[in-house]
């Protein structure tokens, strides 16, 4: 039971990697491009490990909730992503990066990078979801 868990985590990992990558190029592409505070392999290794963390939380819920396991686990998985949101929104740019930022295309870019960090928060969660019930079936 546990590597069909890590199994799950695995493959969350991977295609909740890849839209958020997706997703993160098509914004640093056509909008504002914020590459330079959160790149391709910050975005692929909070995947795995949220992923990760996720499939082994559901499998110790599962064996201590037993029958409200799964609801115990998706509550707290939903809530522990909703609560995430609130780093991009209160995230300050390191000097350094502060003065890119300020100045993409003209513009005070700052106030912009929520709207970029924010939907990558809800990919782990929803693929999770998405691909739950091919390793686990309802019995």
């Amino acid at each position: 039971m546990f590597g069909k868990a890590l199994l799950l985590g695995i493959v969350t990992a991977v295609f909740s990697s890849i839209g958020a990558l997706l997703y993160a190029n098509f914004y640093n592409s056509n909008l504002f491009d914020f590459s330079m505070a959160i790149g391709p392999v910050a975005i692929v290794t909070v995947c795995l490990i949220i992923s990760i963390l996720a499939s082994v939380g559901f499998w110790l819920s599962e064996k201590v909730f037993k029958s409200w396991g799964e609801f115990v686990f998706n509550l707290l998985f939903c809530l522990g992503t909703m609560a995430s949101i609130l780093s991009p929104i209160n995230f300050q740019f390191p000097p350094a990066i502060l003065e890119q930022v300020h100045n993409i295309n003209g513009v005070d870019t700052e106030m912009f990078f929520p709207i970029y960090a924010i939907p990558m928060h809800f990919f782990p969660v929803l693929v999770w979801m998405t691909f739950k019930p091919l390793f686990y079936r309802k019995r």
